[in-house]
């Protein structure tokens, strides 16, 4: 028993080892590369103007060390299925040849690429993302060591995926050395800072179908887009690539003057967001910051006037926002009895009144303008959705997902300005 501890101890060291040799190799040899030699002659290709913190680099780095500890963790069960002859697959393959080789390859990152997509839509339903997720996006500068800046649970899930494929599919072991070089490659690229991907000639990525630093650094700073690991199929196909994608890339693909900043055209377009009658708070267009301060506090009547929510601070330390109703236009049912929070999953808070429910929670300000990491819970039915919000001038543009696919959209207005309107005050 001794014998088998000791080998499986000695297997998790390896594991170890090598993962943490690769991630600082490749991490710390991007941003050396790119931040420190090459930071001159690439500063027309930096995406932001700001450059993260020190802090934030230690924090990074030191959260993805501990990343790696999960992974080496799950990935010692592949040698005990081994060791016990539960795992012929690698033997196998490795009597396949190298086309076979090659092809398992291909299909690893493939599957993988469609593991972390849907795993990742679903790590951020707010019920989830608090806990499994929110370690990532509080590197909303990214940089080359945010690779594995994970929570524990997103370390597990990510790390899961090559123990159940190699039950799954017959793959020799150099194959799977290679795909993690690939993934560290393509995530440390991911979130590089600087974008590489040359352009064509209408300004797109001349491999369209690969993502972008440009592409998974928009997800960073308005985390209801962009999904999607290597490639951009299933952002695509689900309609989650963000919608100024493209004029993004442009905008810093073709820049000359080394400036690190969107042209007015470009910042316009990408100053408007979309989001939810639910949820996660995302982006605010700079001329709404010229004439409300990106502010998202006060009152906002509903689609329909249906009710009134106030948005303010949560008096949490980190800023968060909350909004709770205050006004329905309707407070009685057809029965004249008072309206209740009726399907509210948690029978005891079925008899209170809507009326200064809590709806919105948790909206974080991730930037001037942005609020993120938050949840909408809709009275209606009962349940929390997700999603992201657009402001824009007086009003808020809703859209708002359930399960990250079945979404819907709406639109508030500052309650004054709606009540302005309709009695022709001004």
């Amino acid at each position: 028993m001794s014998d088998w501890v000791q080998g499986v101890a000695g297997q998790w060291l390896v594991n170890m080892g090598v993962d943490v040799a690769r991630y600082v190799i490749f991490a710390v040899a991007v941003w050396l590369i790119l931040w420190v030699a090459l930071k001159g002659l690439l500063r027309s290709r930096k995406i932001r103007e700001d450059t993260p913190p020190a802090r934030q680099l230690a924090i990074e780095f030191l959260v993805s060390i501990r990343s790696i500890a999960i992974f080496s963790t799950i990935g010692v069960s592949m040698f005990v299925l081994e060791q016990a002859g539960s795992l012929p697959g690698p033997a196998l393959a490795a009597q396949w040849g190298l086309a076979w080789g090659a092809a398992s390859l291909v299909m690893m990152v493939i599957a993988h690429d469609a593991w972390f997509y849907w795993s990742h839509r679903l790590m951020h339903d707010p019920r989830l993302f608090r806990r499994m997720h929110r370690r990532h996006h509080r590197s909303h500068n990214p940089s080359p060591f945010t690779a594995y800046s994970f929570d524990l649970g997103e370390a597990a899930v990510m790390a899961i995926f090559v123990p159940v494929w190699m039950v799954l599919v017959p793959t020799a072991w150099p194959v799977v050395g290679l795909f993690m070089l690939h993934q560290i490659v393509r995530n440390t690229l991911g979130h590089a800072g600087y974008e590489l991907m040359p352009a064509n000639r209408n300004g797109r990525p001349i491999l369209g179908f690969l993502t972008t630093t440009t592409h998974h650094d928009l997800h960073h700073s308005e985390a209801g887009w962009n999904y999607g690991l290597y490639f951009t199929w299933w952002d695509r196909m689900m309609g989650t690539e963000h919608p100024d994608y493209h004029a993004r890339f442009a905008s810093v693909a073709n820049r000359k003057d080394g400036s690190a900043s969107l042209p007015a055209g470009a910042a316009k377009a990408a100053g408007v967001s979309l989001l939810l009658a639910v949820a996660t708070l995302s982006l605010a267009p700079r001329a709404a910051e010229a004439q409300t301060g990106a502010d998202i506090g006060g009152r906002w009547a509903t689609q329909g006037f249906g009710s009134i929510v106030e948005l303010a601070p949560c008096g949490e330390a980190d800023g968060a926002h909350c909004g709770r109703i205050v006004w329905l236009w309707e407070e009685t049912d057809e029965s004249g009895r008072l309206r209740t929070d009726r399907h509210n999953p948690d029978r005891a808070l079925r008899s209170r009144s809507l009326v200064d429910i809590q709806i919105v929670s948790g909206l974080t300000k991730i930037a001037p303008g942005v609020w993120s990491d938050g949840a909408l819970y809709n009275p209606d039915d009962g349940r929390t959705y997700t999603g992201t919000i657009r402001l824009k001038d007086d009003s808020l543009q809703l859209k708002g997902c359930a399960l990250g696919v079945f979404c819907q959209t709406q639109t508030w207005r500052r309650a004054a300005g709606v009540v302005a309107a309709a009695t022709g005050s001004h």
